[in-house]
């Protein structure tokens, strides 16, 4: 009985630790999406952002006030802004944090070369060493890949 106490101890913190923190007095989501160039190692994607929080976190990112890192669903298809992968972060659950568990972490090439197991079984991408480099004027025109 302990044991199964303790699993579920372990899953529920689990799981407070994928979903972003509320706010209060923030609202959630502004009208247009905001994108945003991430670097991980040597790789780079965008990602789309809708939470006036997270797109605020992500510019305190940016300009080194706060140490985080992107967070989101996966989704598959480029969402019109993720130019050159296969995949996508869902504008709407993409927030910055500050952890997260290690099954989501990894680098874009990762999910590029498992694609179904990312988007289906891991559902999440937060790559601890990703990095807001750059607020985008709207959704890029050529890949994330080229620099």
């Amino acid at each position: 009985m302990v044991r199964h106490e303790m699993a579920s101890g372990v899953l529920l913190v689990w799981l407070a630790a994928c979903q972003p923190v509320a706010t209060p007095g923030v609202t959630s989501s502004s009208q247009e999406p905001v994108y945003f160039l991430v670097k991980v190692q040597n790789e780079q994607f965008v990602i789309a952002m809708t939470d006036k929080k997270a797109i605020s976190d992500a510019m305190d990112s940016m300009a080194d006030r706060k140490r985080l890192f992107p967070n989101g669903e996966l989704a598959m298809g480029n969402g019109g802004f993720n130019i050159g992968y296969r995949w996508h972060l869902v504008p709407e659950s993409v927030h910055m944090a500050e952890f997260a568990i290690e099954l989501c972490d990894g680098l874009p090439s990762h999910i590029e070369q498992n694609l179904e197991y990312w988007v289906y079984s891991v559902k999440r991408f937060c790559p601890w060493g990703g990095r807001v480099v750059e607020r985008l004027r709207g959704p890029p025109k050529k890949s994330a890949f080229q620099n």
